[in-house]
């Protein structure tokens, strides 16, 4: 076992096994060491099969990583179901095709392929794609998906949102009889599969007793009701065998949650505390960062409204102080920071040890 300091040995050596755990941790405090600790902890020391275990990260990136690491640890990671939760969601549909209503060889879209798909669509309704954009019907389909509604779900108001119903259900027909599925898709179908088979839903709920989540913050609202559903604490669908509801372990910081655009809800994490009783911890202590940087973010972050709360901590030392340079133009600023570059370099710092940061990469060219 990988050495772990206090808050981190907290979280992992959590005695009450069935217990939910609220983990809010911040960048550089180590979430990833503990969550992957925490799996083997539950494998080697408290005996939990491999493949009792589901782990869910939001990256391919992120699942290789947590992988590898565990795998330094001694533990087989190929026994355990890891990945994102659009990569788990297929490989459930792959095992279930027939039930789910699909071909075992059905394609996955991606975001260009589906923008084809919907052009084509509409050239064969003879639609205007004027009036009807296929980029905004994308999004309309992607963000009615990703709140679990399909077409004879939405409610209508004016002629043009029932026409984009109306050719979002002509999407779906068109998707159906080309065995096909766009990355939104695959998470529908999979909540749609468990929410309707019993027989699949109580499988999954008695194999997976301890589900495992990374960056929580960034869940949409179907995944939090695909993890619910799963999980057996979804009061609609009762699990039927008698074990009781699984161990949810969540780690998500709500000042990162940075995908609001495509749906993501950081109400998840307050959700998940009313809902799943969970014992709650804080990761604050930070192993990346000097205290002033962790002074100016505090600060920074104290700002924002509606904030779970915590406070970053280091033991790393003040290091240099943060300076702010508000530049007159574009210009200016990119020669001031050339200058500061040169600066750096000048008094024997490698460039390999600098970094620029900008907003988008427009801003990279001046």
């Amino acid at each position: 076992m990988i050495s772990l300091l206090e808050e981190q040995q907290r979280v992992v050596n959590s005695a009450l096994l069935g217990n939910n755990i609220k983990v809010t941790a911040h960048a550089g405090s180590g979430k990833t060491t503990t969550l992957t600790t925490r799996i083997s902890y539950l494998h080697i020391e408290k005996n939990v099969p491999l493949q009792h275990m589901l782990a869910v990260t939001f990256t391919n990136k992120a699942a290789r990583e947590m992988r590898e690491r565990l795998n330094k640890q001694g533990i087989r990671s190929r026994d355990l179901w890891i990945g994102t939760f659009h990569g788990l969601c297929n490989r459930l549909l792959r095992a279930h095709h027939k039930e789910a209503g699909l071909p075992s060889t059905f394609q996955i879209l991606d975001t260009q392929d589906q923008l084809s798909a919907i052009k084509r669509l509409l050239k064969g309704l003879k639609v205007d794609d004027e009036k009807y954009p296929p980029k905004q019907l994308q999004y309309f389909i992607a963000h009615a998906k990703e709140r679990g509604q399909r077409a004879k779900d939405l409610s209508l108001g004016d002629d043009f949102q029932a026409k984009m119903a109306q050719l979002y259900a002509a999407y779906d027909e068109q998707c159906q009889r080309e065995g096909v599925v766009d990355f939104a898709e695959l998470l529908l179908r999979s909540y749609e599969l468990l929410k309707h088979s019993e027989p699949i839903r109580t499988h999954y709920q008695e194999r997976f007793r301890h589900i495992l989540i990374d960056e929580f913050q960034d869940t949409n609202a179907l995944q939090y009701a695909w993890l619910k559903l799963l999980s057996g604490h979804d009061a609609s669908r009762v699990n039927v065998s008698g074990m009781g509801s699984s161990s949810v372990f969540a780690v998500g910081d709500d000042d990162q949650s940075i995908y609001a655009f495509r749906g993501a809800d950081v109400e998840n994490m307050r959700l998940y505390e009313k809902q799943f009783h969970p014992l709650l911890v804080k990761l604050e202590q930070n192993y990346r960062s000097h205290g002033h940087i962790l002074d100016t973010a505090n600060h920074l972050i104290a700002n924002n409204s509606e904030r779970l709360g915590k406070n970053l901590r280091t033991d790393a030392g003040h290091g240099e102080p943060v300076r702010i340079y508000e530049a007159p133009s574009d210009h200016a600023e990119a020669a001031w920071l050339v200058d500061e570059i040169k600066a750096l370099v000048n008094s024997g710092i490698k460039r390999t040890e600098i970094a620029l940061l900008y907003r988008s990469n427009a801003q990279s060219r001046i």
